[in-house]
Parts: structure tokens; C-alpha cells; sequence
């Protein structure tokens, strides 16, 4: 088990969720959700499937929340490095395995919604369902 000292802030840089308990201790911030223009560049895809975004919007409507108000996610067990001398970013499975968890602690009120990320190529090319709790 591993004990992370992470804080995530705020555009004001107030803290609002502090990073505890981490089973898998890598995790991506980088890109962003991906919206169907994203599986065209990233995959080549033309034909692409609702993916994250799309899927977290329609979550977030009953909120109020639009699209355009959703900021950069925070990937959770997400395995997507940089290689260093070209700066290329690939999307690779995840180093996590079942039972692994993170634990993260709300410093302020939040509205946070869950989506997994759809690519085939992050999930060993297979749609299945991801578990959760929120306490």
C-alpha cells in the first residue's frame, strides 16, 4: 500500500480533494476526455462510439452542468506515459489490477461524475464493468 501526499486545487487554488491511500500509485492528468473528435486523431477512428465525454455530460445534465463546464479529468488508474525525447503519448492498459483502489478526500462540496475511459486500447480491448464506491 502506498500513502500519497497529492492535493488537487482549484483554478483559485483552493484545495479541494486531498489524495490518501493509493493501491496502484500511477494515474494520468494529462489528456483530457475524449469527445468523438478524439478516437478520429488518437485512433484513426471514423465511426466512434459515445465515449467518456459524451457519457459524462449526459450524466452531469440533471446537475445543470453543460458540456463546456466540464474542466480536464483526473484519470484514475489510467496508464498513458510520455516518452521523453519525442514527447509522444500513448494510451497503454492500465498497471492496476482488480481490488486496487485510491482514496480520495472532498475538501469542499463537489459534484464529481464517474465514467470509464472507452478506448479499446486502454482497456485490453474489452468493454467491461468497472466497480466503485463513494462513502
Amino acid at each position: 500500500m502506498r500513502r500519497a501526499a497529492g492535493t488537487l486545487y482549484s483554478n483559485r487554488s483552493n484545495t479541494i480533494i486531498r489524495i490518501g491511500e493509493d493501491c496502484v500509485g500511477h494515474h494520468d492528468f494529462l489528456p483530457t476526455l475524449c469527445p468523438a473528435g478524439s478516437f478520429l486523431i488518437i485512433y484513426s477512428d471514423t465511426d466512434p462510439h459515445r465515449g467518456s465525454f459524451r457519457n459524462l455530460a449526459a450524466a452531469l445534465q440533471p446537475c445543470g452542468i453543460v458540456p463546456d463546464q466540464i474542466p480536464t479529468a483526473s484519470n484514475v488508474f489510467m496508464n498513458v506515459p510520455v516518452e521523453g525525447a519525442t514527447g509522444t503519448v500513448t494510451v497503454k492498459p492500465p498497471l492496476s489490477k482488480a481490488g486496487d483502489f485510491t482514496v480520495f478526500e472532498a475538501e469542499m462540496d463537489l459534484i464529481i461524475g464517474l465514467t470509464a475511459f472507452s478506448a479499446l486500447q486502454s482497456n485490453n480491448h474489452a468493454f467491461k464493468p468497472i466497480h466503485y464506491e463513494i462513502e
